[in-house]
């Protein structure tokens, strides 16, 4: 499974970690590890699947024990994580639109530019906290009412860097770092 979600192509996994004053070789031990937050990439090509496809990112966001929550560090890392996003967007594009099957290949590269069209997030109806959270981002409600399985679906269609560094910056995230995966033996 670990090694699954590491080379999966519609799939991008970052775990959160308690801040730290410098990056050293415990920064991502499991002791300091608080949360995830997963991108999942789809093609939206209509119900019928003949509308010209759109690349979709759905985000979750966990922060796990109690004790993390409603610190700023759910917010953080989705700032950091959407940061990350659009920064490093046409690799993150180049790589999922290589896994697709030829047809979607062909159509999606029809396009021209590889683009999210938007993020999206699906959360609970009564989750009032996350929904806060991502309305004070700037994700905003598909529709007035929840699906069928009590979730709204919000999206955020502003992907530009200088709007998530005006985000950071309101929040006082003032970036991140990057710590690599390298398997011990």
């Amino acid at each position: 499974m670990q090694r699954s979600w590491r080379k999966d192509t519609d799939k991008l996994t970052f775990i959160a970690c308690r801040p730290t004053d410098a990056l050293n070789a415990e920064s991502d031990s499991p002791c300091n590890m608080i949360g995830d937050i997963n991108l999942f990439l789809r093609i939206d090509d209509g119900d019928d699947g003949t509308a010209s496809p759109k690349i979709i990112g759905e985000v979750e966001l966990m922060i796990a024990e109690k004790i993390n929550q409603r610190r700023g560090f759910g917010k953080a890392a989705l700032l950091v994580f959407m940061r990350y996003i659009v920064e490093k967007q046409e690799g993150i594009l180049e790589e999922f639109v290589g896994g697709l099957d030829a047809e979607m290949k062909r159509r999606v590269r029809e396009k021209g530019v590889l683009e999210l069209e938007c993020l999206s997030v699906k959360i609970g109806q009564t989750n009032r906290r996350s929904l806060a959270l991502f309305q004070g981002l700037g994700f905003v409600k598909v529709g007035e009412e929840p699906n069928f399985f009590g979730e709204f679906e919000l999206r955020r269609v502003d992907l530009g860097v200088e709007g998530v560094e005006v985000e950071m910056g309101r929040a006082g995230v003032e970036g991140y770092e990057e710590a690599v995966y390298e398997r011990r033996k």
